[in-house]
């Protein structure tokens, strides 16, 4: 089976309710359910509409559940879309954990395992490129300097 591939609408439902810090199985129960109260005490962004992201998902029949499960990738995904992903799954903020020039973003730090999943997510359009580590302190850290660009400017 090929990965499930998700709109920026279900894709983001996937990243919220992934803080919640509840197993799959729980988020994929409650979702089901429509027992949402439980989740939104507990995600990071409660006031978005979990029921109108759940209804796009239905109409367009992605499988949210699968792709929690196994992963996805995004179908497509703008610049603000990428930070909002980096927000919610590696929780890196635009201005103290990284910055932006046009279209590209720079110095993320993210583990091997971090990279290796975010070009899971992003890849079919956004590059994860190594950056030069130049700081000191960097010799120390586990942790890899990364940019990300649009693949097709």
């Amino acid at each position: 089976m090929s990965q499930v591939r998700l709109s920026i609408p279900v894709g983001m439902l996937v990243e919220n309710v992934l803080t919640s810090g509840e197993p799959i199985e729980v988020i994929i129960n409650r979702l089901r359910r429509r027992d949402l109260a439980p989740l939104l005490s507990k995600i990071k962004e409660p006031t978005m509409d979990v029921e109108e992201r759940l209804q796009t998902a239905e109409e367009a029949a992605e499988d949210w559940a699968e792709a929690l499960r196994s992963g996805y990738e995004f179908k497509f995904l703008h610049i603000n879309g990428l930070k909002r992903v980096l927000d919610f799954r590696f929780d890196r903020k635009i201005d103290r954990d990284y910055s932006q020039e046009e279209l590209t973003l720079r110095h993320i730090r993210l583990s091997t395992q971090q990279i290796e999943l975010l070009r899971m997510l992003i890849g079919r359009q956004w590059e994860v490129i190594e950056e030069e580590n130049n700081e000191a302190g960097a010799v120390l850290s586990t942790d890899i300097l990364v940019g990300i660009k649009l693949k097709y400017q």
